[in-house]
């Protein structure tokens, strides 16, 4: 099974997520912070990055595209993680260029099932 990092500030929403995902059979690891982001990345080395990008102290179109342009990091799926206006959140993965978005709305049980589109098992 791929690894997932978790990136959102929200506990609640991280602690959930690690559950759902672990039962799934997923390897997750965790960040709630943008504080030593790029090293994190470096040292665990996720295929999916389950990210909100309502974060604190985020820039976060600085921090995609940083991101996307990394070496390491070009075959990484990037999903977003969010509430809100589903149209705008949809053109903003569009032009970011991202795999796609997961409605916080729609409960986290979804979640495995969503990200096992994105790959062969």
């Amino acid at each position: 099974m791929p690894k997932v990092m978790i990136l959102d500030h929200v506990l609640t929403e991280v602690f959930a997520l690690e559950k759902v995902l672990k039962n799934a059979g997923y390897s997750v690891c965790l960040l709630t912070g943008a504080y030593g982001l790029l090293a994190k990345f470096d040292f665990e080395k996720p295929d999916i990055l389950l990210f909100n990008p309502d974060m604190p102290n985020m820039e976060t179109d600085s921090f995609l595209q940083t991101l996307m342009t990394a070496p390491t990091m070009q075959n990484m799926i990037i999903v977003l993680i969010c509430s809100g206006d589903a149209n705008a959140i949809e053109a903003y993965c569009r032009q970011m260029n991202l795999h796609g978005y997961y409605m916080i709305e729609n409960g986290f049980d979804g979640i495995p099932e969503y990200l096992s589109h994105f790959y062969d098992d």
